[in-house]
């Protein structure tokens, strides 16, 4: 429905300014029926105590902003330090018709503190034989404003949240300078697992990134098996991969998975005669043509 002389506002939580200052980070895509314009605006405003102050204002005639995917609009909130805040999200004017929406995907509030590591990433290997063992990278960026000495990083198993090993970044890490942590483990217990590291460090003043994301891990067992991997699937790509956002065959991901797993396995797109050889025999039958 139309709405004539609209004024929609939207508020976000109240939230403190740091005292080192901050920037907000919003993600967002206006969409502008342009033919139907006439005097709409949207604005971007910080509210505290009685006081408003517009950061962004965008006239809809000027047409759309941003894209479908959203755009990254940075507005500085420096002036405002130690104040509590809120952020209006404001559209107004003659008629709604002209706007037709105000996506807004995401809103991150930066700051710089004193002390501030992040967890950047994890790597490692994907499967290990029982007792062997592997090697895990944790990247580790100092995002504070001075350097960091000495600081400990874990790693944790996500099946049980159990704390498996730990290693001391030996040195220091100067502002904005990403160093690197070796962590050495082995198991010798067979299992499938998720490995994660966790930074611990005493002055770290912003510790929601100190863990780092999933790194998957299988711990082989000790025994002898065949497996027979048969490729029924007729050669169709009907499956979106997550990775890249383009479809392929189903067999694609399913063999990705085995190989990182570190199973070895017979592939094979007719049916062999005689399966007593195998195992397990894994099969894909998602899209067929009788024809």
């Amino acid at each position: 429905p139309i709405i004539n002389d609209y004024d929609f506002s939207s508020f976000t939580p109240e939230f403190q300014i740091p005292v080192n200052g901050s920037e907000v980070v919003i993600s967002t895509f206006l969409d502008v029926y342009l033919s139907n314009t006439t005097d709409e605006v949207c604005e971007i405003s910080v509210v505290y105590g009685n006081q408003e102050d517009i950061l962004w204002s965008h006239n809809l005639s000027d047409g759309p902003w941003g894209d479908f995917s959203g755009a990254e609009l940075t507005l500085s909130l420096d002036q405002y330090i130690g104040e509590f805040v809120k952020l209006r999200f404001r559209s107004y004017g003659s008629s709604t018709s002209a706007l037709w929406g105000w996506f807004l995907f995401n809103v991150n509030l930066t700051t710089y503190f004193d002390h501030e590591l992040c967890a950047m990433d994890i790597s490692g290997p994907t499967y290990l034989e029982l007792n062997e063992n592997g090697i895990w990278e944790v990247e580790v960026k100092n995002q504070g404003l001075n350097a960091e000495n000495d600081f400990a990083v874990n790693l944790f198993s996500f099946k049980d949240d159990q704390h498996i090993a730990s290693q001391t970044y030996n040195g220091s890490l100067s502002p904005g300078e990403t160093g690197t942590v070796q962590i050495t483990w082995s198991s010798n217990v067979a299992s499938n697992t998720v490995l994660y590291a966790k930074i611990d460090a005493a002055t770290d003043e912003f510790e929601s990134n100190n863990k780092s994301k999933g790194s998957f891990l299988r711990v082989k067992p000790d025994l002898d098996y065949s497996v027979l991997f048969w490729d029924n699937d007729n050669g169709i790509e009907s499956v979106v991969s997550p990775e890249t956002g383009l479809l392929q065959q189903s067999h694609v991901g399913l063999t990705k998975a085995l190989q990182a797993s570190g199973v070895n396995f017979v592939y094979e797109v007719a049916l062999p005669n005689n399966l007593e050889e195998f195992d397990i025999v894994i099969t894909t039958m998602g899209n067929y043509c009788l024809s």
